[in-house]
């Protein structure tokens, strides 16, 4: 498969309704499975996939931090990146760190509307700017197919199963009403998830990968997380949410 050439024709529809089995929302309960229909993705084509360049994929009509949390727990859950699986350890990473971390990105630009709370705004701003960088650089990977030729195929079930205990952990936000103290600590509680989680995969591409630019990354994952997760806990505790 030549990821440079290859036409996705992958209806919307797959990002805000159904999850395939092969997705990690197929093994979610109802409570956690945001089905949105109503959010206009940048690109021209309304397609989204772990290719879409990063400035197309946060909605312009977003409103509210539900909104914002919806919408990058549906783009975790997508199914419509699902055809670039392949049994390759490097792959497959990056398809799910790509939305993994694109979701950080989304929930981190929600709060900075909805925060008052400064070390809260400033811990989502490097979040996004690391983040932002290591997106561009596993599209660049996996277009370039550079990835591919470390087959593995029981990496993609541990991929997945970290995945699944992520999302089954964190709350969605389901309040209409942005309360600057109420969206604050939900985020700091589910971001804290969210980074164990991405710590994990990064121990496991660590385990299995090969690309020196990812082994570089997963490093940096693990302990630039680790230390945000520490943080996310004293903001917590010092400001007694």
């Amino acid at each position: 498969m030549d990821f440079k050439n290859i036409n996705i024709m992958v209806g919307i529809a797959a990002l805000f309704s159904t999850v395939s089995l092969n997705s990690p929302g197929s093994d979610l309960n109802e409570n956690h499975i945001h089905k949105i229909s109503n959010y206009e993705i940048k690109s021209d084509s309304k397609i989204y996939t772990v290719l879409t360049p990063l400035e197309e994929i946060i909605p312009q009509n977003l409103r509210g931090f539900k909104e914002y949390d919806e919408y990058a727990h549906s783009v975790m859950m997508s199914n419509s990146s699902q055809i670039f699986l392949t049994k390759d350890v490097g792959n497959n990473f990056v398809i799910y760190m790509i939305p993994h971390h694109e979701a950080a990105i989304i929930t981190s630009t929600g709060i900075l509307k909805y925060t008052q709370n400064m070390d809260v705004k400033n811990l989502a701003y490097r979040i996004i700017r690391s983040q932002e960088k290591e997106v561009v650089l596993m599209q660049k990977l996996l277009e370039s197919g550079e990835l591919r030729g470390n087959d593995n195929p029981e990496f993609l079930n541990k991929m997945k199963k970290i995945m699944v205990k992520m999302m089954k952990e964190m709350k969605p936000y389901n309040n209409q009403a942005n309360d600057a103290t109420e969206v604050t600590k939900i985020y700091l509680e589910n971001m804290t998830i969210h980074h164990e989680g991405a710590v994990l995969m990064a121990k496991e591409y660590l385990k299995y990968g090969k690309n020196q630019e990812l082994i570089k990354m997963s490093q940096k994952i693990i302990l630039s997380q680790d230390e945000e997760i520490k943080e996310m806990k004293q903001i917590l505790k010092k400001a007694n949410y």
